[in-house]
Protein backbone atom coordinates (compact mmCIF):
# COMPACT_ATOMS: atom_id res chain seq x y z
CA UNK A 1 0.00 0.00 0.00
CA UNK A 2 1.23 3.75 -0.67
CA UNK A 3 2.76 5.58 2.21
CA UNK A 4 0.55 8.32 3.08
CA UNK A 5 1.80 11.69 1.65
CA UNK A 6 4.50 9.87 -0.43
CA UNK A 7 4.94 10.01 -3.98
CA UNK A 8 5.57 7.02 -5.70
CA UNK A 9 8.64 6.44 -7.98
CA UNK A 10 9.19 3.27 -10.66
CA UNK A 11 13.17 3.03 -11.39
CA UNK A 12 13.27 0.72 -14.63
CA UNK A 13 16.71 -0.85 -14.25
CA UNK A 14 18.55 -2.26 -11.50
CA UNK A 15 22.63 -1.49 -12.29
CA UNK A 16 24.54 0.71 -10.24
CA UNK A 17 22.85 3.68 -11.56
CA UNK A 18 19.45 2.02 -10.68
CA UNK A 19 20.36 1.35 -6.94
CA UNK A 20 21.86 4.23 -6.38
CA UNK A 21 19.00 6.27 -7.70
CA UNK A 22 17.16 3.91 -5.12
CA UNK A 23 19.10 5.04 -2.37
CA UNK A 24 19.10 8.49 -2.85
CA UNK A 25 15.14 8.93 -3.69
CA UNK A 26 14.67 6.54 -0.29
CA UNK A 27 16.74 9.19 1.86
CA UNK A 28 14.52 11.76 0.37
CA UNK A 29 11.45 10.04 1.48
CA UNK A 30 10.25 8.68 -2.09
CA UNK A 31 7.89 5.34 -1.94
CA UNK A 32 10.52 3.29 -4.61
CA UNK A 33 9.72 0.65 -6.34
CA UNK A 34 12.90 -0.82 -8.58
CA UNK A 35 12.25 -3.27 -11.61
CA UNK A 36 14.85 -5.57 -12.74
CA UNK A 37 14.37 -7.88 -15.34
CA UNK A 38 17.07 -10.43 -14.61
CA UNK A 39 17.81 -12.75 -11.64
CA UNK A 40 20.43 -10.18 -10.20
CA UNK A 41 21.20 -6.27 -9.72
CA UNK A 42 23.97 -5.02 -10.87
CA UNK A 43 23.82 -4.76 -14.35
CA UNK A 44 27.42 -4.77 -15.91
CA UNK A 45 28.09 -4.53 -12.07
CA UNK A 46 27.13 -8.08 -11.43
CA UNK A 47 28.66 -11.08 -11.15
CA UNK A 48 28.96 -15.23 -11.59
CA UNK A 49 30.27 -17.75 -8.93
CA UNK A 50 33.58 -19.28 -9.41
CA UNK A 51 35.50 -21.64 -7.44
CA UNK A 52 32.93 -20.60 -4.54
CA UNK A 53 33.37 -16.77 -4.85
CA UNK A 54 32.06 -13.94 -6.83
CA UNK A 55 33.92 -12.71 -9.54
CA UNK A 56 32.61 -9.42 -11.71
CA UNK A 57 31.17 -10.44 -15.07
CA UNK A 58 33.37 -7.90 -16.71
CA UNK A 59 36.57 -6.08 -15.03
CA UNK A 60 36.28 -2.73 -13.36
CA UNK A 61 38.72 -0.52 -11.23
CA UNK A 62 38.04 2.76 -9.71
CA UNK A 63 40.16 5.77 -9.91
CA UNK A 64 41.54 7.99 -7.12
CA UNK A 65 40.54 10.41 -9.26
CA UNK A 66 36.43 9.37 -9.16
CA UNK A 67 35.63 10.61 -5.82
CA UNK A 68 31.84 10.33 -6.57
CA UNK A 69 32.18 6.88 -6.05
CA UNK A 70 34.41 7.03 -3.41
CA UNK A 71 32.13 9.15 -0.94
CA UNK A 72 29.18 6.69 -2.23
CA UNK A 73 31.43 3.69 -1.04
CA UNK A 74 31.95 5.30 2.06
CA UNK A 75 28.41 6.36 3.02
CA UNK A 76 27.22 2.85 2.35
CA UNK A 77 29.68 1.46 5.21
CA UNK A 78 31.93 -0.07 2.74
CA UNK A 79 34.89 1.70 3.29
CA UNK A 80 36.80 -1.06 4.32
CA UNK A 81 36.67 -2.80 1.62
CA UNK A 82 38.40 -0.62 -0.36
CA UNK A 83 42.02 -1.11 -1.20
CA UNK A 84 44.67 0.68 -3.39
CA UNK A 85 47.13 -0.28 -5.70
CA UNK A 86 50.27 0.99 -7.29
CA UNK A 87 49.28 -0.45 -11.20
CA UNK A 88 51.70 -0.86 -14.41
CA UNK A 89 50.59 -1.44 -18.00
CA UNK A 90 51.96 -1.89 -21.13
CA UNK A 91 51.82 -1.62 -24.91
CA UNK A 92 52.55 -4.97 -27.04
CA UNK A 93 53.70 -4.30 -30.58
CA UNK A 94 55.12 -6.65 -33.22
CA UNK A 95 55.51 -9.31 -30.84
CA UNK A 96 57.01 -7.73 -27.89
CA UNK A 97 55.69 -5.88 -24.84
CA UNK A 98 56.78 -2.68 -23.78
CA UNK A 99 56.58 -0.66 -19.81
CA UNK A 100 54.33 2.21 -20.17
CA UNK A 101 54.24 3.94 -17.32
CA UNK A 102 56.94 6.47 -16.70
CA UNK A 103 58.08 9.28 -18.52
CA UNK A 104 61.56 7.22 -18.91
CA UNK A 105 59.30 4.27 -20.31
CA UNK A 106 57.93 6.95 -22.63
CA UNK A 107 61.04 8.14 -24.14
CA UNK A 108 62.94 5.15 -24.78
CA UNK A 109 59.78 3.70 -25.89
CA UNK A 110 61.06 1.65 -29.09
CA UNK A 111 57.79 1.62 -31.57
CA UNK A 112 58.67 5.32 -31.98
CA UNK A 113 61.36 7.48 -32.70
CA UNK A 114 62.85 10.40 -30.09
CA UNK A 115 60.74 13.20 -31.74
CA UNK A 116 57.55 11.14 -31.82
CA UNK A 117 58.08 9.89 -28.10
CA UNK A 118 58.21 13.54 -27.65
CA UNK A 119 54.84 14.61 -29.20
CA UNK A 120 53.13 11.75 -27.60
CA UNK A 121 53.75 12.92 -23.93
CA UNK A 122 52.84 16.61 -25.64
CA UNK A 123 49.89 15.53 -26.16
CA UNK A 124 49.06 13.83 -23.00
CA UNK A 125 50.13 16.53 -21.31
CA UNK A 126 48.55 19.31 -23.81
CA UNK A 127 45.21 17.09 -23.03
CA UNK A 128 45.59 17.40 -18.91
CA UNK A 129 45.65 21.84 -20.03
CA UNK A 130 42.48 21.73 -22.26
CA UNK A 131 39.44 22.41 -20.70
CA UNK A 132 36.92 23.68 -23.62
CA UNK A 133 34.73 20.82 -23.76
CA UNK A 134 32.28 22.15 -25.79
CA UNK A 135 34.83 23.36 -28.82
CA UNK A 136 36.57 20.05 -28.84
CA UNK A 137 33.48 18.05 -28.66
CA UNK A 138 33.03 19.69 -32.71
CA UNK A 139 36.52 18.46 -33.91
CA UNK A 140 36.94 14.88 -35.11
CA UNK A 141 39.35 12.94 -32.65
CA UNK A 142 41.90 11.99 -35.29
CA UNK A 143 42.33 15.21 -36.33
CA UNK A 144 42.64 16.75 -32.73
CA UNK A 145 44.99 13.68 -32.04
CA UNK A 146 47.34 14.50 -35.04
CA UNK A 147 47.29 18.55 -34.25
CA UNK A 148 49.56 17.83 -31.28
CA UNK A 149 51.04 13.60 -31.99
CA UNK A 150 51.29 13.72 -35.71
CA UNK A 151 50.47 11.55 -38.11
CA UNK A 152 52.60 8.94 -37.18
CA UNK A 153 52.51 8.97 -33.75
CA UNK A 154 48.76 8.61 -34.73
CA UNK A 155 49.18 5.95 -37.38
CA UNK A 156 51.19 3.62 -34.42
CA UNK A 157 49.71 4.60 -31.58
CA UNK A 158 46.61 6.53 -31.27
CA UNK A 159 44.71 4.55 -34.64
CA UNK A 160 44.87 1.16 -33.18
CA UNK A 161 44.09 2.16 -29.74
CA UNK A 162 40.76 3.85 -30.98
CA UNK A 163 40.00 0.99 -33.85
CA UNK A 164 40.09 -1.24 -30.28
CA UNK A 165 38.16 0.70 -28.30
CA UNK A 166 35.15 1.68 -31.21
CA UNK A 167 35.56 -1.20 -33.66
CA UNK A 168 34.63 0.35 -37.19
CA UNK A 169 33.23 3.67 -35.71
CA UNK A 170 36.33 5.30 -34.43
CA UNK A 171 36.48 7.46 -37.46
CA UNK A 172 33.13 9.16 -36.65
CA UNK A 173 33.67 10.33 -32.87
CA UNK A 174 34.63 13.15 -31.24
CA UNK A 175 37.71 14.26 -29.73
CA UNK A 176 35.94 14.47 -26.54
CA UNK A 177 35.97 10.93 -25.71
CA UNK A 178 39.99 10.51 -25.89
CA UNK A 179 40.10 13.73 -24.49
CA UNK A 180 38.42 12.95 -21.17
CA UNK A 181 40.34 9.59 -20.73
CA UNK A 182 43.34 10.97 -20.93
CA UNK A 183 42.13 13.61 -18.18
CA UNK A 184 40.51 11.21 -16.05
CA UNK A 185 43.53 8.44 -16.28
CA UNK A 186 45.99 11.41 -15.56
CA UNK A 187 43.85 12.11 -12.19
CA UNK A 188 45.43 8.57 -10.40
CA UNK A 189 48.75 10.62 -10.34
CA UNK A 190 49.59 12.94 -7.87
CA UNK A 191 52.47 13.92 -10.23
CA UNK A 192 53.70 13.10 -13.29
CA UNK A 193 56.23 11.26 -12.00
CA UNK A 194 54.05 9.43 -9.62
CA UNK A 195 53.25 5.56 -9.70
CA UNK A 196 49.38 4.90 -11.41
CA UNK A 197 47.10 4.54 -8.22
CA UNK A 198 43.67 2.25 -8.78
CA UNK A 199 41.45 0.66 -6.42
CA UNK A 200 38.89 -1.97 -6.15
CA UNK A 201 35.96 -3.32 -3.90
CA UNK A 202 36.93 -6.89 -2.13
CA UNK A 203 34.35 -9.31 -2.89
CA UNK A 204 33.92 -7.41 -6.16
CA UNK A 205 31.61 -4.48 -7.30
CA UNK A 206 28.67 -6.16 -6.14
CA UNK A 207 29.85 -4.78 -2.23
CA UNK A 208 29.02 -2.02 -2.95
CA UNK A 209 25.25 -3.03 -4.90
CA UNK A 210 24.37 -5.26 -1.63
CA UNK A 211 25.22 -2.37 0.79
CA UNK A 212 23.32 -0.18 -1.13
CA UNK A 213 20.22 -2.87 -1.78
CA UNK A 214 20.20 -3.15 2.02
CA UNK A 215 20.09 0.51 2.80
CA UNK A 216 16.97 0.86 0.25
CA UNK A 217 15.11 -2.15 2.14
CA UNK A 218 15.33 -0.32 5.36
CA UNK A 219 13.89 2.60 4.33
CA UNK A 220 11.47 0.46 2.40
CA UNK A 221 12.37 -0.17 -1.28
CA UNK A 222 10.24 -2.69 -3.03
CA UNK A 223 13.19 -4.23 -5.39
CA UNK A 224 11.19 -6.32 -8.19
CA UNK A 225 13.75 -8.85 -9.67
CA UNK A 226 12.86 -11.57 -12.76
CA UNK A 227 10.29 -8.99 -13.88
CA UNK A 228 9.83 -7.52 -17.15
CA UNK A 229 8.22 -4.27 -18.21
CA UNK A 230 5.68 -4.17 -21.02
CA UNK A 231 5.00 -1.00 -21.64
CA UNK A 232 4.56 2.45 -19.67
CA UNK A 233 0.66 3.60 -19.16
CA UNK A 234 0.77 7.30 -20.39
CA UNK A 235 -2.65 9.47 -19.42
CA UNK A 236 -3.04 13.24 -20.86
CA UNK A 237 0.54 13.18 -21.55
CA UNK A 238 1.55 11.96 -18.04
CA UNK A 239 2.91 9.15 -16.84
CA UNK A 240 0.86 6.84 -14.18
CA UNK A 241 2.72 3.35 -14.16
CA UNK A 242 3.80 0.42 -15.73
CA UNK A 243 2.56 -2.67 -16.92
CA UNK A 244 4.32 -5.73 -16.34
CA UNK A 245 4.68 -9.18 -18.70
CA UNK A 246 2.14 -10.37 -16.79
CA UNK A 247 -0.37 -7.34 -17.66
CA UNK A 248 -0.62 -5.95 -14.18
CA UNK A 249 -0.08 -2.72 -13.81
CA UNK A 250 1.74 -0.67 -10.77
CA UNK A 251 0.55 2.72 -10.28
CA UNK A 252 3.45 5.41 -10.35
CA UNK A 253 3.73 8.86 -9.76
CA UNK A 254 6.64 8.99 -11.33
CA UNK A 255 9.28 6.77 -13.88
CA UNK A 256 13.30 7.09 -14.14
CA UNK A 257 14.76 4.66 -16.87
CA UNK A 258 18.26 3.83 -16.70
CA UNK A 259 17.63 1.49 -19.57
CA UNK A 260 19.39 2.10 -22.66
CA UNK A 261 17.80 4.57 -24.65
CA UNK A 262 16.57 1.74 -27.44
CA UNK A 263 15.01 -0.23 -24.63
CA UNK A 264 12.85 2.95 -23.48
CA UNK A 265 12.02 3.35 -27.15
CA UNK A 266 10.66 -0.08 -26.73
CA UNK A 267 8.09 1.03 -23.73
CA UNK A 268 6.97 3.81 -25.14
CA UNK A 269 3.48 4.41 -26.95
CA UNK A 270 3.36 5.30 -30.80
CA UNK A 271 1.90 8.37 -30.19
CA UNK A 272 5.23 9.21 -29.10
CA UNK A 273 6.70 8.47 -32.69
CA UNK A 274 9.34 11.46 -33.00
CA UNK A 275 11.04 10.99 -29.16
CA UNK A 276 10.75 6.97 -29.80
CA UNK A 277 12.99 7.63 -33.05
CA UNK A 278 15.25 9.55 -31.36
CA UNK A 279 15.97 7.37 -28.64
CA UNK A 280 15.97 4.37 -31.00
CA UNK A 281 18.69 6.09 -33.42
CA UNK A 282 21.25 6.08 -30.44
CA UNK A 283 24.13 3.67 -31.28
CA UNK A 284 25.76 1.72 -28.25
CA UNK A 285 28.95 -0.25 -28.60
CA UNK A 286 28.63 -3.71 -26.91
CA UNK A 287 31.43 -5.93 -25.31
CA UNK A 288 32.77 -9.74 -25.75
CA UNK A 289 34.46 -10.64 -22.96
CA UNK A 290 35.64 -13.55 -22.22
CA UNK A 291 37.69 -14.50 -18.85
CA UNK A 292 40.85 -17.18 -18.95
CA UNK A 293 41.63 -17.97 -15.49
CA UNK A 294 44.87 -19.14 -14.27
CA UNK A 295 46.95 -20.50 -12.00
CA UNK A 296 49.82 -18.08 -11.61
CA UNK A 297 50.56 -14.80 -12.81
CA UNK A 298 50.90 -14.45 -16.81
CA UNK A 299 52.60 -10.60 -16.66
CA UNK A 300 52.78 -7.90 -13.93
CA UNK A 301 50.56 -5.31 -15.92
CA UNK A 302 46.99 -4.41 -15.39
CA UNK A 303 46.26 -3.99 -18.94
CA UNK A 304 48.85 -4.27 -22.09
CA UNK A 305 46.90 -2.31 -25.00
CA UNK A 306 47.62 -3.66 -28.48
CA UNK A 307 48.56 -2.07 -31.59
CA UNK A 308 48.08 -4.91 -33.65
CA UNK A 309 44.78 -5.13 -35.59
CA UNK A 310 44.93 -9.02 -36.38
CA UNK A 311 44.60 -9.81 -32.57
CA UNK A 312 40.18 -10.19 -31.87
CA UNK A 313 40.64 -8.91 -28.31
CA UNK A 314 40.87 -4.93 -27.34
CA UNK A 315 43.43 -5.40 -24.47
CA UNK A 316 44.91 -8.22 -21.90
CA UNK A 317 43.23 -6.79 -18.67
CA UNK A 318 45.05 -9.02 -15.87
CA UNK A 319 42.64 -7.88 -13.21
CA UNK A 320 44.89 -10.01 -10.30
CA UNK A 321 47.60 -7.26 -11.16
CA UNK A 322 44.66 -4.97 -9.18
CA UNK A 323 42.72 -7.51 -6.93
CA UNK A 324 45.34 -9.39 -4.40
CA UNK A 325 44.94 -13.11 -5.84
CA UNK A 326 44.00 -13.93 -2.61
CA UNK A 327 40.55 -11.95 -2.43
CA UNK A 328 39.83 -14.48 -5.44
CA UNK A 329 40.90 -17.86 -3.72
CA UNK A 330 44.02 -17.19 -5.94
CA UNK A 331 42.77 -17.78 -9.38
CA UNK A 332 44.63 -15.64 -11.94
CA UNK A 333 42.01 -13.32 -13.70
CA UNK A 334 42.99 -12.13 -17.19
CA UNK A 335 40.16 -10.74 -19.88
CA UNK A 336 40.45 -10.34 -22.86
CA UNK A 337 37.72 -7.87 -23.94
CA UNK A 338 36.54 -6.88 -27.70
CA UNK A 339 34.48 -3.72 -27.89
CA UNK A 340 32.36 -4.28 -30.83
CA UNK A 341 30.27 -2.02 -32.80
CA UNK A 342 26.49 -2.68 -33.76
CA UNK A 343 27.19 -4.54 -36.70
CA UNK A 344 29.92 -6.83 -35.61
CA UNK A 345 29.13 -10.45 -36.37
CA UNK A 346 31.68 -11.11 -33.55
CA UNK A 347 28.61 -10.50 -30.70
CA UNK A 348 26.65 -13.75 -32.66
CA UNK A 349 29.71 -16.23 -32.55
CA UNK A 350 29.03 -19.50 -30.17
CA UNK A 351 30.94 -19.58 -27.36
CA UNK A 352 33.53 -22.34 -28.35
CA UNK A 353 34.25 -20.29 -31.50
CA UNK A 354 35.26 -17.04 -29.90
CA UNK A 355 37.50 -19.16 -27.38
CA UNK A 356 39.12 -20.73 -30.59
CA UNK A 357 40.03 -17.83 -32.09
CA UNK A 358 40.89 -15.96 -28.71
CA UNK A 359 43.18 -18.95 -27.60
CA UNK A 360 45.28 -19.27 -30.48
CA UNK A 361 46.13 -15.27 -30.87
CA UNK A 362 46.49 -15.53 -26.91
CA UNK A 363 49.23 -18.04 -27.43
CA UNK A 364 50.87 -16.19 -30.08
CA UNK A 365 50.91 -13.19 -27.73
CA UNK A 366 52.66 -15.48 -25.14
CA UNK A 367 54.20 -18.55 -26.03
CA UNK A 368 55.90 -19.73 -23.23
CA UNK A 369 52.25 -20.08 -21.25
CA UNK A 370 51.54 -24.18 -21.49
CA UNK A 371 47.62 -25.62 -21.09
CA UNK A 372 48.08 -26.82 -18.17
CA UNK A 373 48.28 -23.12 -16.55
CA UNK A 374 45.05 -22.36 -18.02
CA UNK A 375 41.89 -23.13 -15.73
CA UNK A 376 38.58 -21.72 -17.95
CA UNK A 377 37.86 -19.94 -20.66
CA UNK A 378 34.44 -18.07 -19.63
CA UNK A 379 32.85 -15.77 -21.72
CA UNK A 380 30.87 -13.35 -21.30
CA UNK A 381 28.79 -11.02 -23.41
CA UNK A 382 26.78 -7.57 -22.94
CA UNK A 383 25.33 -6.05 -26.40
CA UNK A 384 24.73 -2.29 -24.94
CA UNK A 385 27.70 -0.93 -23.10
CA UNK A 386 28.64 2.79 -23.68
CA UNK A 387 26.72 5.11 -26.29
CA UNK A 388 28.64 5.62 -29.09
CA UNK A 389 27.84 9.64 -30.30
CA UNK A 390 29.35 10.94 -34.07
CA UNK A 391 30.36 13.87 -34.40
CA UNK A 392 28.17 17.50 -34.46
CA UNK A 393 25.17 15.13 -32.46
CA UNK A 394 25.54 16.76 -28.76
CA UNK A 395 21.51 18.06 -29.39
CA UNK A 396 21.15 14.69 -30.34
CA UNK A 397 21.93 13.43 -26.92
CA UNK A 398 18.27 12.75 -25.22
CA UNK A 399 17.83 14.58 -22.02
CA UNK A 400 17.18 13.75 -18.40
CA UNK A 401 13.75 15.82 -18.55
CA UNK A 402 12.17 13.94 -21.67
CA UNK A 403 8.60 15.63 -23.44
CA UNK A 404 6.69 12.79 -21.25
CA UNK A 405 5.76 14.43 -17.94
CA UNK A 406 6.94 12.76 -14.94
CA UNK A 407 9.29 10.30 -16.49
CA UNK A 408 12.98 11.28 -16.50
CA UNK A 409 16.00 9.44 -17.70
CA UNK A 410 19.10 8.32 -15.35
Amino acid sequence: MQSENKQRVGIIGGGIMGVTLAYRLSQRGYDVTLYERGSQLGGLASYFMYDGQRIDRFYHTILSSDMSMHGLIQESGVGEKVHFTATKQGFYDKGKIYPFNTPVDLMSFPPLSLIQRFRLGLQIIYAQFESDWRTIDRIPVQDWLMKVSGRKVYDKVWQPLLRAKFDTLSGDVPATYIWSRLKRMMGTRQGVTSKEMMSYLEDGYYTLIEALEKHCLERGVVFKLNTAIDKLEIENGKVSGVRLADSSVDPQDMVISTLHSPGLAALLPDEFADFKAKLAKQEYLGVLCPLVTMDRKLTPYYVINITDASIPFTAVVETTNLVDPTHVKNNHLVYLPKYVAPDNEMMQWPDEQVRTEWMRTFKQMFPDVQDSWIKDFIVQRARYVEPIRPINTMDDIPDIVTPINGLYMG
